[in-house]
């Protein structure tokens, strides 16, 4: 299952991998056939509103994670995983009041800034921009040679 989870392309395809269910078994459910969730996860198809509605029920989850605008199953990216995480922490949290559970959402709450950080960095360093690429290598130059007690001196000095 774990490198299944870790294949997943779609969310709709990491819930159902998550959820340790077969399309079969859901379709069975939902009056949903497994041809159609392979077109979905495909990306043949967008998936109909009323089918929709039904996966958003079943799987607990706002028709914004599953889907784009065109109502195509929504691709599956470390933010997105980690979004799908945090709202199944929130159910758990709501239906139990557990410090665990507190301290994991912290835990995805950290993951999810860390992964905002990564994807900025990648879109910069994508961009081609010498002058930024200067910027971003005496940036992190600074960086890896400083002292963690100079951190904060450090912060104050860059925002100036």
């Amino acid at each position: 299952m774990y490198q299944r989870l870790l294949n997943s392309k779609t969310v709709l395809e990491y819930l159902v991998v998550r959820n340790e269910q077969s399309y079969t078994q859901i379709g069975k459910q939902l009056n949903i056939t497994p041809q159609q969730f392979s077109d979905w996860i495909k990306l043949r198809r967008p998936i109909p509103n009323e089918r929709l509605k039904s996966l958003c029920d079943y799987f607990a989850v706002p028709a914004d994670v599953l889907v784009n605008e065109k109502k195509f199953a929504k691709p599956l990216d470390p933010i997105t995983k980690i979004d799908v995480e945090m709202l199944e922490v929130n159910k758990a949290t709501k239906e139990e009041d557990s410090i665990i559970l507190k301290e994991k959402l912290i835990e995805l709450q950290k993951e999810k800034a860390k992964q905002v950080r990564i994807l900025r960095l990648t879109t910069m360093l994508n961009a081609d921009n010498d002058q930024l690429n200067a910027v971003i290598d005496t940036f992190l130059d600074q960086l890896e040679n400083i002292e963690e007690s100079e951190i904060n001196l450090f912060l104050e000095k860059i925002r100036v």
